[in-house]
């Protein structure tokens, strides 16, 4: 399976092309957790499935509770909100979509 048929978490480039952010390690956690149990982010439903988007304060925070919380949660959730933060870095915008797929 390729990098773009993996299972994981995906955002776009600007030109629109999704690329794979984190690649799901177990079938422990999920994306939507974030706003579950950090309480970050907006979750909205499309047609394609579910988008989480984080503005830049909460990415910042998202960073910041996952150091704080890394022994409380799995240790795939929490690589999977510091992948989140660092692909970040590399995105233009106020806020970020993320999203799972292929």
């Amino acid at each position: 399976m390729s990098a773009a048929e993996s299972e994981g978490v995906y955002a776009r480039l600007p030109n629109g092309e999704a690329f794979l952010v984190h690649a799901y390690l177990d079938a422990n956690y999920a994306m939507a957790e974030i706003a579950e149990c950090f309480k970050l982010g907006r979750l909205e439903e499309h047609a394609g499935g579910i988008i989480l988007t984080l503005t830049r304060k909460e990415l910042r925070d998202l960073r910041n509770l996952a150091d704080a919380y890394s022994f409380d949660y799995d240790a795939g959730f929490i690589e999977m909100c510091l992948d989140i933060y660092r692909a970040s870095a590399e995105l233009p915008g106020e806020s970020i979509g993320f999203f799972e797929g292929p």
